[in-house]
């Protein structure tokens, strides 16, 4: 699956629901496309509403692939450059109540993945990520 879209909030869930139809399709199991739908969700959220702080239009390009029981998820973006492998993982103990709104959802996709790549390069943004079904909680049907 390859598929553009311009950086709104509305735009995600339609990557999102495209996602879900490919993983299906390829007879990815539940528990692989519960976390290729949770990092892709997470990160598509986390670039529209804070990649473009000036408001501009901007576009996101997704690419979905399953080759050897691999799935692979590109992301390429023209947002202001963000490399989620520099921030810091969240300080977990304590009070929820207490904790500034922020930082798990990504903490969550990098502890999902298998692999997860970035690179900036002169057309923005690129992050890889790759998702082993075989270590999903679920097994395959």
């Amino acid at each position: 699956m390859r598929l553009c879209i311009p950086n709104r909030l509305e735009d995600v869930f339609l990557a999102l629901d495209r996602a879900e139809m490919t993983l299906d399709l390829a007879a990815i199991d539940h528990a692989c496309r519960a976390d290729v739908r949770l990092v892709l969700e997470e990160l598509l959220v986390n670039t529209v509403r804070h990649g473009y702080p000036d408001g501009r239009d901007g576009e996101i390009t997704i690419h979905l692939e399953i080759c050897s029981d691999i799935v692979r998820l590109e992301l390429r973006d023209d947002a202001e450059a963000f490399d989620p492998l520099q921030h810091e993982p969240p300080d977990l103990p304590g009070d929820i109540a207490d904790r500034e709104i922020g930082g798990l959802g990504l903490h969550l996709a990098r502890s999902i993945a298998s692999d997860f790549e970035y690179a900036r390069d002169a057309h923005g943004n690129r992050v890889v990520i790759r998702f082993d079904p075989s270590l999903s909680d679920e097994p395959s049907s």
